[in-house]
This record gives structure tokens, C-alpha cells and sequence, in this order.
């Protein structure tokens, strides 16, 4: 992959940054851009909707269950960080090409 990587993996996870873009037309994985993978939800950033919605979108476009990815910092930013199970790294550079990744 080209670029600053988007994650980090450590011992027992991995931290995924995020720029968020709630509110808009789609529910989306758009690619990586200055280190952050791109997502974009249909939620308003109201009341944790977006940030929700977010993780689900994550969590499905890794295989996983919702209640395996956290949102470890960034609850009221559009910079986040998500910590996925270790295990599912080998599936995040995956997300960094929008074509490769199916919702």
C-alpha cells in the first residue's frame, strides 16, 4: 500500500484511525487519505448515531461481529481510532482499496 499506513498492530489488537464524514448520501468505505481510512456514514453526528454506525461498518467489512471493534478515541471528532481483534489484521489493508471491499 502506498503511503502511511491507516493502522497500527500491537500485541493483542489493532488500532484503526478514522476521519469520519457522517450525514452523508451513503454508507461507505471511500479508501485511505493522510494516514485515516475514509468512512462515511448516512447518521447524523447526534447521540453517538454516527460513531455507531461507523463501527458496524467497519466490523462488516472485516468479517466481524459489531461488539468485536471499539471506538477507542474520537467519540465527538472526526478523527477516530477503532481497536479491532488482532486477528483481523490481515484483513485491514484490504479496506484501503474501496473496489476490494464489499458491504
Amino acid at each position: 500500500m502506498a503511503g502511511e499506513s491507516f493502522f497500527t498492530v500491537g500485541e493483542r489488537s489493532a488500532l484503526v484511525r478514522i476521519k469520519a464524514k457522517p450525514h452523508a448520501r451513503e454508507d461507505a468505505l471511500h479508501g485511505v487519505r493522510a494516514g485515516e481510512l475514509l468512512v462515511s456514514v448516512r447518521a447524523p453526528a447526534e447521540k453517538g448515531r454516527a460513531n455507531e454506525q461507523i463501527v458496524r461498518l467497519v466490523a462488516s467489512a472485516l468479517r466481524l461481529p459489531a461488539s468485536a471493534v471499539t471506538l477507542k478515541s474520537g467519540a465527538s471528532s472526526s478523527h477516530k481510532v477503532l481497536v479491532v481483534p488482532r486477528d483481523a489484521a490481515g484483513r485491514l489493508s484490504a479496506l484501503a482499496d474501496p473496489g476490494s471491499v464489499s458491504q
